[in-house]
């Protein structure tokens, strides 16, 4: 029950990132401390941003509400990710450390953990 409550959580609360993107670019970008870009930009800026929560959002809402660690593995790889090449970026390319890498960390945490509860209780 953890599992699914922790996961289900995450999930919503990408999915409510995701509503922010559709509903109010501008706001949600300031909430990453960034600009809404201008032109081809903006359009990759918000289809992206959008996508990625969205799809994190879902993958983890189906997890939490199907009890099934296997689409929790998306979310995972997508926040985990997002962490290390933000990471990367602040290392190899100059930019600014931002301290959502804290959060991307504990959510991936979060969802691996859920996964091992998951397995856990299949045996």
């Amino acid at each position: 029950m953890v599992a699914r409550i922790l996961s289900g959580l995450i999930g919503l609360v990408m999915l409510y990132t995701f509503l922010g993107w559709v509903i109010d670019p501008l706001e949600a970008a300031k909430g990453l401390d960034m600009d809404l870009l201008e032109g081809l930009g903006r359009s990759s800026q918000v289809g992206d941003f959008s996508s990625f929560f969205f799809t994190a959002g879902i993958m983890a809402c189906i997890g939490a509400f199907r009890n099934e660690h296997v689409w929790l593995y998306g979310p995972i790889l997508l926040v985990g990710s997002a962490a290390m090449f933000r990471f990367n970026a602040y290392v190899s390319h100059g930019a600014s450390f931002h301290t959502i890498i804290y959060a991307e960390l504990i959510m991936s945490a979060l969802l691996i953990i859920s996964v091992l509860l998951m397995k856990r209780e299949l045996n």
